[in-house]
């Protein structure tokens, strides 16, 4: 029995102590089969020790594991204490239940609209603090939401806080008699009603900040006594009973053998990550009956643990000589001196101040860790035993290694750094995302490098301070299936949640808090497109895309229903049209009635096909399963108060009915649930007890979410080593070696994260102690860790410089001090500079083969370049830079190359295409590319239309213009604007339709019937016009668009094609062409057939031209003048030159090619009068379009356009 402790620097020696531990010669022979018990740290430390005990035994023993001593404790009480077992399982909260508790505790102060609590009260600053998060909020639902938000949030800390004060503030130090008056056991005094001496205890700043803490810190003391008084003492004095009941059945006479019987003879202890005082209590009266032995990781073998930090101690001693001279402002430099000297007599300062900086700055948890170990009392038999290894690689690691387990004093420039020892590496990156490519190329040139023992994936151990952030990232640089870009290297992200867990739970709370937003388009395609809720609703992919097509047509933007929409509606709004059940109801209609017609206020959708019925019955249950659990989230605040378990129940059931049709991957989920009702249900063992309330909690169910949701996430979060190289956040994963440890992100307010502030924390506020644990203390033990224990290299990335501007960044403030640390040691060259600047950042000049500077880009040529120490490889990066590097000389010009034509056997043109290819070439020529320019993709638009658009006008006019009888407005429902708008827009169309049938009527009766017809233009080429279907003078047609320049071209094309194909000779002037815009009508006349053919004659020319090479001569260019009844100017120097433009005309045709846009609202890219219109950018780059644009116009524009501006006018 005692308390045996075997320290060193080494995991591997350590598990050595394990195994001797584990195979000792049984003085039974039963003896083998007891199980062995063993303490770790974390999930991590249990997998990684039993796939190592199985390698090394041949097999997996019968162990038992427990998560910290704590674990260790409750196993032990349980064990012994069979007569109060059910008293045991009463004590032992779970800290969720803890969390309800605290909310149920604090619910009804939060009830009334306005703050009814007194100033008084001691819980005043909190539930004010709740109300005050809630203050801009207008009465109802969303403040009583918002408040209830605030109240978890502030029972989920108090929970993790009074959890905390448990462990490490609810001991008695001293062994008090009655009761305890220790200053550190704050919930003792809190049990008595007694306040902490907050005065005393808290951290000393300036004067005023000190006023203004004590205030604030007074105000928390206040109500977390009086939160702890009324509703947790009692909990905490069971649990400090069955501790007492422990040791009293141990020490019992006639039970006391029988009870230790029943504990394990040893208990191993391997490696600490903390050790509360209360659980340090526990082990050093345990070791009086068992053995406990502790294998502890040491980072040095020498005595250190009162060494302080040298920082700290310049500090302290600033302090106090500011301190003489506040109280001596006369003394001299020699009376401070002499005054300093005294002081510092006992102080034995070259024992106390650490020789090694690194080791006191970075190890102060594993200092403490050493020093409380080092206070312990061993017993009779206890031993204490020193396995430290001196045995390290010649490198530099090596060196700083060494030198830390020697605790060797740093001598300056004295390491002579070999040129090939790349043990450290700091390599400098752009971003994140540029690291893990760097990384990437690394591990590859890591893994192959031949070296003794082979080197493999799971020697691999990458530590980052923000792994949720950049998970997204690590799995678009290392897929987890291999592609045929480079080499496949297999990763394991450790301390994520399964995805495919993760996104079956978001289908099935989808049902529940999709409509708590605006139920968009969006947010509802996503939940569909969640392979858990196809299989649930039989839905194939293809299906999906149907599904989504049919609902963005019917017109479904956003909105469940009615119902939905009104919570978001202003009182006297109800138009509930675009919603998913407006889209719903047209889908079901269309079935029975496939035409454009309303029935019973419906609008029905024409385009519904058969394959379609299912899928819309799929729609259909979707909406009822949607509409069942509408309110869930909302109930509580409602009035309609449900218990946990009720809550707990529904959602079980849920996820039976998703894993009935086979997601598998609920299975987790389902089991967070059931442990969470077994949580309750032990909670409230003793319904007539006190604690019988406890199965009657009530919660609002996105709290119970919430939680499933945190535990899943954690759940999945147990980083255990695997065969892949392994990723895990910064502290997650320790102390365990690995050959390789990488470490990125150490940039500058990444790491160490010193947003260590938990609210409300007294601990934080007053002076620390020995044992207690900080986020800051944590990553610094974190990074020594990783130093200490990699084997063979430790690689350090961080971002220095700016991705946008290439801006230096300065790194973390512990990869600075680890930087001037090794520049303190390693020798220089003789007559080098102290340091070297490259591409701004400032080294170390005998550091600097320790450096790797990286591009910005991966497929930058610099990167390549034999200079570069790092390894690339030719892969698709090496593949764009080779084409970057490659010389290129200017681009042939397309306009000066004459694309070859096949000339088919027949060719018959349709006029229509024919038209639009003639009067804008550049859709022509890239046609007969075979060149598609994709525009940029339309994008659902998901709010509903509140005003009528310009294109929304010329929607309704086509459509009354189509329609043979009086429609009405409930047939264009689907398009007219939401609220009173709708009808005005309706008037307002049907006005506009009337106008322009009133000013068709000065020309004929009604628009003139057309035909299809075949001219014959030549034997090989035919073309399919349109024209009048019965002989007439004029051919009147109506359109609801305005006059623009490239539909008077194709009124004037029109005009030519049907004169031509009459073939009339010069009769054909009388005829007409009248076309009435909704600006003005646009006419056509005095042009014979034979003239018509003439005028053609050019257009086919230019059809044929700009086929084989870019013509830019568009119409709507051209035609500009004619939209406000201008005309262009031509002029001729002789009779021989065909007629240009004047210098006037062509200055404004510039104007208009050479706009910018920049004071419009219209795109650009879709102007065909602008160089900017994309097909005109694509064809013309690199090019002069202006001298294009000027040659076509000489040699084109006169024959083409001058007849247009003769023969066409407006009226």
């Amino acid at each position: 029995m005692g308390i045996h402790v075997i320290q060193s620097q080494r995991i591997d020696v350590l598990l050595q102590g394990v195994l001797a531990s584990t195979s000792q010669a049984s003085t039974h022979p039963l003896q083998v089969l007891k199980t062995q018990h063993f303490i770790v740290p974390s999930p991590v430390v249990e997998q990684w020790l039993i796939q190592k005990l199985a390698e090394q035994q041949g097999m997996s023993a019968n162990y038992q594991f427990h998560q910290r001593v704590r674990g260790f404790q409750w196993y032990a009480y349980q064990q012994v204490l069979t007569a109060h077992k059910e008293q045991v399982r009463k004590a032992n909260i779970p800290r969720l239940i803890f969390k309800w508790r605290v909310h149920q505790a604090l619910h009804e102060f939060i009830q009334p609209d306005t703050m009814s609590i007194d100033t008084s009260h001691p819980l005043h600053s909190i539930v004010q603090r709740i109300y005050d998060s809630a203050d801009r909020l207008e009465q109802g639902i969303d403040k009583q939401l918002k408040k209830q938000k605030m109240l978890y949030w502030v029972a989920e800390q108090v929970a993790d806080l009074f959890s905390n004060y448990m462990i490490y503030r609810g001991q008695c130090q001293r062994g008090c008699e009655n009761s305890c008056t220790c200053p550190e056991n704050w919930l003792s005094a809190w049990g008595q009603g007694r306040a902490l001496d907050i005065e005393k205890y808290i951290v000393q700043k300036d004067d005023e900040v000190t006023a203004f803490a004590l205030h604030q810190t007074e105000e928390l003391e206040r109500w977390q006594r009086w939160l702890w008084q009324q509703h947790f003492h009692d909990d905490f004095l069971q649990m400090q009973q069955i501790d007492a009941l422990f040791w009293q059945e141990l020490d019992h006479p006639d039970r006391g053998k029988r009870a230790i019987s029943r504990l394990p003879n040893q208990v191993v202890i391997f490696t600490l990550l903390d050790l509360p005082p209360s659980q340090l209590q526990f082990l050093r009266r345990l070791g009086q009956y068992i053995d406990v032995l502790i294998l502890h990781y040491n980072p040095s073998q020498e005595y250190w643990a009162d060494s302080v930090d040298p920082l700290w101690k310049q500090r302290y001693d600033l302090g106090v000589k500011e301190r003489f001279i506040a109280k001596n402002p006369k003394a001299t430099d020699a009376e401070i001196s002499d005054f300093f000297n005294k002081f510092t007599l006992n102080f034995n300062a070259e024992a106390r101040e650490s020789r090694h900086p690194l080791l006191t700055r970075l190890g102060k948890q594993a200092r403490d860790h050493f020093s409380l170990l080092s206070n312990l009392s061993t017993g009779e038999e206890g031993k204490w035993v020193d396995a430290f290894v001196d045995d390290f690689p010649e490198s530099l690691l090596g060196k700083v290694q060494s030198d830390i387990l020697h605790l060797v004093e740093p001598q300056a420039k004295q390491y002579e750094l070999a040129p090939d020892d790349d043990s450290i590496q700091i390599h400098v990156c752009h971003s994140t995302l540029r690291q893990l490519e760097v990384l990437k190329e690394q591990l590859i040139g890591w893994l192959a490098k031949p070296h003794e023992q082979p080197r493999r994936p799971n020697d691999i151990l990458v530590l980052v301070p923000n792994l949720a952030d950049i998970e997204p990232l690590i799995r678009s640089v290392f897929p987890a299936t291999a592609t045929e870009q480079g080499v496949h290297l297999p990763v394991k992200i450790a301390g994520v949640a399964s995805l495919d867990a993760l996104n079956a739970w978001r289908t099935v709370i989808g049902r529940i808090q999709l409509m708590q937003g605006r139920f968009s388009f969006d947010d509802f395609a996503d939940w569909l497109s969640l392979h858990a809720t196809q299989q649930r609703y039989e839905l194939e992919y293809v299906q999906v895309e149907r599904i989504l097509n049919l609902l963005a047509d019917a017109g479904f933007k956003r909105g469940l229903d009615a119902e939905h929409l009104k919570r978001s509606l202003c009182d006297g709004d109800d138009d509930y049209r675009y919603s998913f059940k407006f889209a719903l109801e047209r889908l079901a209609l269309g079935i029975a009635v496939p035409v454009h017609a309303t029935f019973n206020q419906v609008l029905s959708y024409a385009k519904v096909q058969p394959g379609d019925f299912e899928l819309i019955g799929t729609l259909i249950q979707i909406y009822q399963d949607l509409n069942e659990r509408r309110d869930w989230l909302t109930l509580h605040e409602q009035g309609k108060v449900y218990t946990v378990e009720y809550w707990l129940q529904v959602l079980g059931k849920d996820i039976v009915e998703f894993e009935q049709v086979g997601v598998a991957a609920l299975k987790a989920v389902r089991e967070i649930v059931k442990k969470q009702e077994r949580m309750l249900t032990l909670a409230s063992y003793y319904a007539e007890t006190e604690t019988g309330t406890l199965r009657k909690i009530t919660l609002p169910l996105p709290y119970i979410i919430e939680e499933i949701q945190r535990t899943l996430e954690s759940q999945s979060a147990q980083a255990e080593p695997t065969g892949q190289i392994t990723f895990a956040q910064i502290g997650h994963i320790r102390p365990l070696p690995y050959r390789l440890m990488v470490m990125l992100n150490l940039d500058a307010g990444q790491f160490p994260n010193r947003d260590t502030h938990v609210p409300f924390d007294l601990m934080d506020a007053l002076r620390q102690q020995l044992g207690d644990r900080s986020r800051l203390e944590d990553d610094q033990g974190a990074f020594l860790d990783a130093l200490l224990l990699a084997q063979e290299n430790l690689w350090l990335f961080y971002n220095g410089f700016d991705v946008n501007d290439g801006e230096v960044r300065e790194p973390s403030s512990i990869l600075q001090e680890f930087r001037e640390h090794l520049a303190l040691i390693v020798k220089a060259e003789d007559g080098v500079s102290e340091s070297v600047v490259i591409e701004g950042i400032e080294i170390p000049s005998q550091l600097k083969q320790l450096y790797h500077l990286h591009d910005l880009q991966p497929f930058d040529p610099k990167g390549f370049t034999v200079e570069k120490s790092v390894i690339r490889y030719q892969d698709h990066w090496f593949k764009v830079a080779s084409q970057i590097q490659q010389v290129s000389g200017s681009r042939q010009p397309w306009a000066n190359t004459t694309y070859p034509l096949q000339a088919p056997d027949m060719l018959v043109l349709e006029s229509q295409h024919w038209i639009q290819d003639v009067t804008f070439p550049a859709r022509l020529y890239l046609k007969t590319l075979g060149v598609e320019n994709l525009g940029s993709v339309g994008v659902l638009d998901q709010n509903e239309p509140l005003l009528l658009d310009g294109l929304g006008r010329y929607a309704i006019r086509h459509f009354l213009q189509q329609s043979e009888q009086q429609a009405q407005p409930e047939v264009l429902i689907d398009q007219l604007p939401v609220g009173k708008v709708k009808y005005s827009a309706w008037q307002q169309g049907v006005f506009e339709q009337e106008c322009l049938l009133e000013r068709l009527h000065h020309y004929a009766p009604a628009v003139t019937q057309t035909t299809q017809r075949i001219w014959r233009i030549a034997k090989q080429l035919h073309m399919n016009i349109t024209i009048p279907k019965s002989e007439t003078r004029d051919w009147v047609s109506m359109e609801p668009s305005s006059a623009r320049a490239k539909r008077r071209a194709k009124v004037w094309l029109e005009y030519l094609l049907w004169l031509a194909y009459l073939n009339e000779g010069s009769a054909g002037a009388e005829k007409r062409r009248i076309v009435v815009f909704s600006d003005q009508a646009v006419i056509c006349s005095g042009v014979s057939s034979e003239q018509a053919r003439q005028y053609l004659q050019p257009w086919f020319k230019i059809w044929r031209h700009a086929q084989q090479q870019p013509l830019v001569l568009p119409a709507a260019l051209l035609l500009k003048p004619l939209e406000k009844a201008k005309a262009y100017q031509w002029e001729t120097t002789n009779q021989t030159e065909k007629a240009k433009l004047d210098e006037k005309s062509y200055a404004e045709l510039l104007k208009y090619w050479n706009e910018t846009g920049s004071f419009t609202t219209m795109d650009m890219t879709q102007n065909e009068a602008c160089k900017l219109h994309q097909d005109w950018s694509f064809i013309l780059q690199e090019q002069d379009a202006q001298a294009l644009l000027q040659h076509a116009c000489d040699e084109f524009a006169y024959d083409l356009y001058h007849p247009v501006f003769q023969f066409q006018h407006s009226e």
